[in-house]
């Protein structure tokens, strides 16, 4: 291996600060591993399934949730990531190897209570889970020297959803957001954590059997301080942000007595916008569809989502404010537009289109009134895409084969 290709991969392993955990939104969740919104491939802008997903949401259908709700759960995710190189960035080449990270748990906590015993025609919420996180580890594949991270993003939301009038419904959500980023280079680069703010406004309309629902979310910002070195004795303070997100949806329960809810939304999330990612990701259109069955105790639920490929193409050198950083091995190094298209492939192949999920919720769980299970599993069907310019197959220098399955439960109790 020339010395070149060892420093860029160095680099490379210095940045590796993210990987694949969730999709299909970049890495976002928005409600994907919520207890019932989750077998629903989310959808829950106009009407929310569960309280995990109202108060990380739409905030507005807080609303519709009367008495005092307590739900907890949780959902494990488990990417699958393949990668193949030509060895013209790292200068091992390597096929197929298999991304070494394991199962994330993910908890899924939330309560609201309803204030119209004080007269108030509002619902406040609370809950606790991860908003987003990505990690890879590719330690034991000759020629990564030893590529590994993780970044995860916990968000603790408060929220209110107040009804204006029996069909105009408001909210709003603010999220102090906890991450953690762990690069893979000990000696330059460190394991680091940041505070973060984002608000949420939205609204649901009735009209009939027919609800409509709309939401904006702020820009999440996070500084790392003194997150890797860039020149000799000089640490960069990186600033990573988390992209605005527009969402509408659309949600119909006029079918079969009102026993079928259907739901449709699309969220439009902002990475060109968004500090750090604008230099690897383009804006991202996301689109899902859900359905839920009633029958009696039982609740059956379908969903499917699709998204667009968020992959910046024609990238340049340098990310964020990274254009060059410093290891105890070479010393300073560039980040040049190879590296970048390297992390893009073996960091953020967050590639993901289709997803196909399921779930079920049972009412009255265990004979205990007011105790209800729901649950549900999914799958993101594989995708695979070549980036740079080399010699394998499909004319890149690196190629993504990624997938992931997620199943969880929530059990809520209603006073």
């Amino acid at each position: 291996m020339n010395l070149i290709n060892k420093r860029t991969l160095v680099v490379f392993t210095v940045l590796s600060s993210t990987s694949i955990f969730a999709g299909p939104y970049g890495y976002d969740l928005h409600n994907t591993l919520a207890p019932a919104a989750a077998g629903m491939a989310g959808t829950s802008i106009a009407k929310s399934p569960d309280t995990v997903s109202a108060v990380f949401g739409n905030p507005a259908t807080l609303a519709d949730y009367e008495g005092t709700q307590f739900t907890f759960g949780a959902t494990f995710y488990m990417p699958e990531v393949d990668l193949t190189h030509d060895g013209s960035v790292t200068g091992t080449a390597f096929n197929e190897a298999k991304s070494g990270t394991d199962i994330f748990p993910v908890p899924q906590i939330a309560v609201t209570q309803d204030l119209r015993g004080l007269n108030i025609p509002a619902t406040i919420g609370l809950g606790l889970t991860a908003t987003s996180g990505i990690g890879a580890e590719f330690r034991k594949t000759p020629g990564s020297l030893g590529a590994g991270a993780e970044f995860i993003i916990f968000g603790v939301n408060a929220g209110l959803g107040y009804e204006i009038t029996d069909n105009l419904s408001v909210g709003g959500a603010a999220t102090i957001s906890f991450a953690q980023m762990d690069l893979g280079l000990s000696s330059t680069g460190a394991q680091t954590h940041d505070l973060g703010l984002r608000a949420t406004l939205g609204a649901t309309y009735d009209i009939g059997k027919t609800t409509i629902g709309a939401f904006y979310q702020t820009k999440q910002d996070h500084k790392f301080d003194s997150l890797v070195e860039v020149t000799p004795g000089v640490y960069d303070d990186t600033r990573i942000s988390q992209p605005a997100n527009f969402g509408i949806g659309i949600s119909n329960e006029s079918l079969m007595d009102g026993n079928l809810l259907l739901s449709a939304d699309f969220i439009y999330k902002q990475w060109d916008d968004a500090d750090f990612w604008q230099d690897i990701y383009e804006n991202q259109k996301v689109y899902s569809l859900g359905a839920q069955l009633t029958k009696g105790n039982w609740k059956y639920r379908l969903g499917y989502g699709y998204a667009d490929d968020p992959t910046k193409e024609n990238v340049t050198a340098g990310i964020g404010s990274l254009g060059s950083v410093v290891t105890n091995q070479f010393g300073q190094i560039p980040v040049s537009q190879g590296v970048v298209e390297y992390l893009q492939a073996a960091e953020a192949e967050v590639i993901y289109k289709h997803r196909l999920t399921a779930g079920l919720g049972y009412q009255n769980m265990l004979g205990v009134k007011g105790l209800d299970l729901d649950a549900h599993v999914g799958y993101q069907f594989e995708e695979s895409r070549e980036y740079g310019t080399g010699s394998l197959a499909g004319g890149g220098h690196t190629r993504a084969d990624v997938s992931s399955w997620h199943t969880g439960f929530g059990l809520t109790w209603k006073f």
